[in-house]
């Protein structure tokens, strides 16, 4: 090749990186590389491949980069590329040695942070984080990633001091205002949340997620005036998680409106939406609840003996989402010897390292079920009791018996149609609710449940408490004492005063846990019944009676 020509056709393919034409970068620098392995084409080939997702590619062309120049700044980079790819592990030591070459790289320390949190690091993640706010002061996104991973691992005192900093840097960021709200609902300051989601509203008025924390906890009417601003927000132009947020927050204002048709067609459009990115398929729940069943049937129903003993019995409560767990842990919890740890994601996590098709060490899978739980959880009280109520354990249960032969289940049962109604009208941000986004598959996964329900009750039927939702609020304080008696826990005044437990609630129930026992709530749906026909008539077909 001419090296005129050579150094006018590089010329060009930078011209084209100059100008973010990223298609023409690779087309005409690839065969440009292949005469010359010159670090400007490897550099601009790299990044275009990483600025057009082509993460592998990107990662065997940034390679000669970093070979042809160890910089800090080009470490950093190809440590982003590894963590596009999931390569954690090596994504670890390219941003360590950005670091050894820039001791204050803000930026580096922030990635670093980010890739401990998924190696399950949390303790190094932190300290990461910690490390890019002091190199750097202004470093936002390292205040909210540190902000994020406090919220996730409750330690919300933390969680409110990284807020404030970040208003002390920006008084009117509204992220920050908006999760102090949210803080604020979690704990159950209900008047002082809503007060910086009106903060947020304020300032900017097209604020979706700000409105949706706002009208979650506010029942308007017509003389709303957020809703009105809401109303007059163009959607057209907004992301579809946004839209999704919009629509749920309309919908619930007009069903307190009691426009019920349009609350109606507003959620509609919401499910609609989320059904896009939706990877739910009831095909495949059915095969994992069978699946469930012959493992339990062919492979671990004998006798399972642990060595070891726990320093606090399991409490399990769970059933169908919307059944009611959330207010019973919030009554337990109000024992002094009981800790509501909320939702916890360590049994499924654990669950979800196994392949069940390809499980030949059942023993051995009970064993480490059982002990990383309890490492797990052992962690976050040192009470007799710890509650976990995520309902969908109720999918584990025969696993959780042999696992744990000392803890106590409690299953809450509730009208079918109430819980499907529920469940149908709230927007989960768990993609394992999606069988929620449609009448007909929510009472279908209803059905699902059911059986996988009577099944467990044939096999372990004696370990499971069944406590009934309707009986419960109905006869509040006989049906508590008889709980905590099947409990073998002493009885404690406390418990009747639920409602002035200040612990965290971080479910869809956080506002129905903080007031007093509404009594009639599983009648509710009949108010919509004209509209819940698909609802009704497949839980008719699957002989479930409400």
């Amino acid at each position: 090749m001419n090296p005129n020509t050579y150094l006018d056709n590089k010329k060009n393919v930078l011209n084209y990186f100059k100008n973010h034409q990223f298609e023409k970068v690779i087309k005409f620098g690839r065969k440009l590389l292949k005469k010359n392995n010159d670090l400007q084409l490897c550099y601009a080939l790299g990044i275009s491949y990483l600025s057009l997702k082509n993460y592998s590619q990107a990662e065997k062309t940034f390679k000669n980069v970093v070979l042809l120049k160890p910089s800090a700044e080009n470490y950093y980079i190809y440590g982003n590329i590894h963590k596009q790819l999931e390569n954690f592990t090596e994504a670890v030591k390219f941003f360590e040695e950005a670091l050894n070459l820039k001791s204050d790289y803000s930026d580096a320390y922030n990635n670093l942070g980010n890739v401990k949190k998924k190696l399950g690091l949390i303790k190094e993640a932190i300290e990461n984080y910690r490390k890019a706010i002091d190199t750097r002061k202004d470093n936002l996104q390292a205040y909210f990633n540190l902000a994020h991973l406090y919220n996730e691992e409750k330690k919300f005192d933390d969680l409110k001091k990284v807020l404030n900093n970040v208003l002390t840097l920006d008084k009117s960021n509204t992220t920050a205002l908006n999760d102090l709200g949210y803080l604020n609902l979690i704990l159950g300051n209900i008047d002082e949340a809503r007060k910086f989601f009106e903060k947020v509203l304020n300032i900017d008025g097209k604020h979706i997620r700000a409105f949706k924390n706002y009208f979650l906890i506010t029942k308007v009417d017509n003389d709303n005036k957020y809703l009105k601003k809401l109303e007059n927000v163009d959607l057209s132009n907004i992301n579809n998680e946004d839209k999704v947020f919009a629509y749920t927050s309309l919908s619930k204002c007009n069903f307190d409106l009691k426009n019920s048709s349009l609350a109606i067609k507003y959620l509609e459009k919401s499910n609609e939406i989320k059904k896009i990115k939706s990877n739910f398929s009831l095909e495949f729940e059915k095969k994992l609840f069978e699946k469930l069943k012959n493992i339990f049937l062919q492979k671990i129903n004998t006798q399972t003996y642990h060595d070891d003993k726990l320093k606090f019995t399991p409490i399990f409560i769970l059933g169908m989402p919307r059944s009611g767990t959330t207010l019973l842990e919030q009554v337990l919890s109000s024992h002094s010897n009981i800790y509501g740890a909320g939702e916890l994601n360590y049994l499924p996590k654990i669950i979800d390292k196994f392949e069940l098709d390809k499980l030949q060490n059942y023993e051995n899978f009970i064993k480490t079920l059982r002990s990383e739980y309890y490492e797990m959880t052992l962690k976050l009280s040192s009470k007799k009791f710890i509650i976990d109520k995520l309902p969908m354990n109720f999918r584990w249960i025969g696993f959780i018996v042999k696992a744990f032969p000392e803890a106590k289940i409690i299953h809450l049962q509730r009208n079918p149609m109430a819980i499907c109604w529920s469940n149908y009208k709230i927007n989960f941000p768990d993609p394992g609710m999606d069988f929620s986004l449609s009448q007909s598959d929510t009472a279908k996964y209803y059905i699902l449940y059911d059986d996988l329900m009577k099944f467990w009750s044939t096999k372990v039927g004696n370990k499971i408490i069944n406590i009934k939702y309707e009986n419960f609020v109905n006869n509040f304080e006989s049906e508590t004492k008889n709980l905590i008696e099947k409990l073998s826990i002493k009885w404690e005044e406390n418990l009747k005063n639920y409602n002035k437990n200040n612990r965290p609630v971080q479910t869809a129930s956080l506002l129905q846990v903080r007031g007093k026992i509404k009594k009639n709530t599983s009648q509710e749906w009949k108010k919509y019944r004209e509209y819940l026909k698909i609802m009704e008539e497949t839980l008719q077909k699957g002989k479930i009676e409400y």
